[in-house]
């Protein structure tokens, strides 16, 4: 329990940061997102991350923000994935808010983060390369985008189940020098992994859709966080939501809507 409350206290810190960059593009022209949940790995499923993706698209939609939303993708569909999101990042324009939430698993080798593909066969360490998608490669091209803001949200530092031969891999994720103009925000402190969550959504995605959320906001920034900037957030009405799930390049899109005030349901398959 204490590292729970010490995981949900770091989360917390980060998350206003967020606010800020969210809060400073209260007129921008566009916001666009694009929100992974991993959880049926080939090596075993995670309980959490396809409910803690719905949570957070839901509620960056209620925020005004364009979401696609993926679960369970394998490496190709995921690749193609972030391609397809710094194409509509770039059509938007420069004043685009640009917000990216992963979460399921994800290691670090050689300085680098990685985020791991359901269908990865990481058996040793050199794998990672070849197996995983390498979130560099993606998040410097948004950042040459020079958007008005660009976040980027690592929900996957957990106890991975991977390399199993040889050297085993480092905990956790690797703290790297941010690009010019991104928020890195990671689940858990460098080198180190969080506590899964035993409920149906986990604790660091609960905690960044409490300060998301929009009844939320007003209370948060002018409470417990008010010490991280002098602009607060205007709150705003909540609104009926859509979430668009694909589960790979091969299945038909399905839309699953969650009306006002209700909870987020789990996403399920588009096959489904």
């Amino acid at each position: 329990m204490p590292r729970i409350r010490k995981l949900i206290a770091m989360a917390f810190a980060l998350i206003p940061l967020v606010l800020v960059f969210v809060a400073s593009a209260a007129q921008a022209e566009k916001r666009v997102a694009l929100v992974v949940g991993n959880a049926g790995y080939q090596v075993g499923a995670l309980a959490t991350p396809a409910n803690d993706a719905g949570l957070v698209a839901q509620t960056l939609q209620a925020a005004g923000f364009d979401v696609v939303g993926a679960r369970d993708l394998d490496q190709d569909s995921l690749r193609r994935a972030f391609s397809d999101f710094l194409e509509k990042a770039t059509a938007a324009g420069p004043d685009t808010v640009a917000f990216i939430y992963v979460s399921g698993y994800g290691v670090q080798l050689e300085g680098e983060n990685y985020f791991v593909p359901v269908d990865a066969k990481i058996a040793r360490d050199a794998d990672v390369a070849a197996e995983a998608i390498r979130l560099s490669d993606y998040i410097r091209p948004l950042a040459a985008l020079k958007l008005k803001a660009s976040i980027v949200v690592l929900d996957a530092a957990r106890a991975n189940p991977f390399a199993k031969s040889g050297p085993p891999l480092a905990g956790g994720l690797a703290l790297v020098e941010p690009e010019p103009g991104v928020l890195i925000a990671f689940n858990a402190a460098p080198g180190t992994v969080a506590p899964e969550g035993q409920g149906p959504y986990g604790p660091y995605a609960q905690a960044l859709a409490e300060m998301l959320r929009v009844r939320s906001i007003r209370r948060s920034a002018r409470g417990r966080f008010a010490i991280w900037g002098r602009k607060k957030p205007t709150p705003r009405r909540w609104s009926a939501t859509r979430w668009t799930a694909i589960r790979n390049s091969s299945a038909p899109i399905r839309t699953i809507r969650w009306r006002q005030g209700c909870a987020p349901l789990p996403l399920r398959d588009a096959k489904h």
